[in-house]
């Protein structure tokens, strides 16, 4: 585990396979004499495997519309110290949001840790004010501590059998269409009256769907280790 890390490796290259060297000519009886060299281009093609690694977890995660910001939790670390000779280092491909992409990755079905329902922001959500969550919709929580208990209003979906509820804001917004989708407030008294909106969905449970295929793309990367490590050797070596 990374030092400092809260994630969980997911992909992890420990041995490099064997690599028959004598089909390279003369490389075999140069390997001693070139040692560095040779040690070098095998921490240097898995430093390549595993940042071309970690850009296909990446590039896997803004594939199924997730964003960029969960993408850019995959990390990358490379062991030993380059400052240290090995013939097998190792490379860990981690995400510091381990729990997302292992929801993401397996599906299945949600349900809440405390209380009763599940709050699921609608786009009509006002935006989070905290500075790790710009441009995402207010959570509920956040909602009740900006705007106070009393603000929202809770409706029984019709035919839910209590399985579904919609939290409407009564008074003091209005929903943004267009370019700006979204919602204003709306001052008291003022010229734009206010009107009911519906900011979340509290259900009891929803099931998630998979969109993630962790092991397929860590099985891709495998199959390409071996080459890289090759081609960083010749690379070393001048050939």
């Amino acid at each position: 585990m990374p030092p400092g890390s809260s994630g969980v490796v997911v992909w992890f290259f420990k041995k490099m396979p064997d690599i028959k060297l004598a089909a390279f000519g003369n490389l075999q009886k140069d390997l001693d004499a070139q040692r560095k060299d040779v040690g070098a281009g095998i921490r240097a093609g898995t430093e390549d495997a595993a940042v071309f690694g970690k850009t296909r977890f990446r590039d896997m995660v803004t594939g199924a519309g997730l964003g960029n910001r969960l993408a850019k939790s995959w990390r990358h670390n490379v062991y030993p110290d380059r400052r240290k000779e090995t013939f097998e280092p190792a490379a860990l491909i981690f995400s510091k949001a381990p729990e997302l992409m292992n929801a993401f990755n397996e599906g299945g079905l949600i349900t809440p840790r405390r209380g009763a329902f599940l709050a699921i922001p609608t786009e009509f959500a006002p935006k989070s004010r905290h500075p790790l969550a710009r441009h995402r919709n207010m959570p509920l929580k956040e909602f009740r501590e900006v705007f106070g208990d009393g603000v929202l209003s809770l409706r029984e979906k019709k035919g839910s059998g209590g399985q579904v509820l919609y939290a409407f804001a009564e008074q003091g917004f209005r929903r943004r269409f267009g370019k700006r989708r979204g919602v204003s407030r709306v001052k008291k008294g003022g010229r734009i009256k206010s009107e009911p909106v519906l900011m979340y969905v509290l259900v009891k449970q929803t099931r998630l769907q998979r969109r993630l295929n962790i092991d397929a793309v860590g099985n891709s990367v495998q199959q390409v280790y071996p080459s890289m490590v090759i081609r960083s050797i010749l690379k070393r070596l001048g050939q």
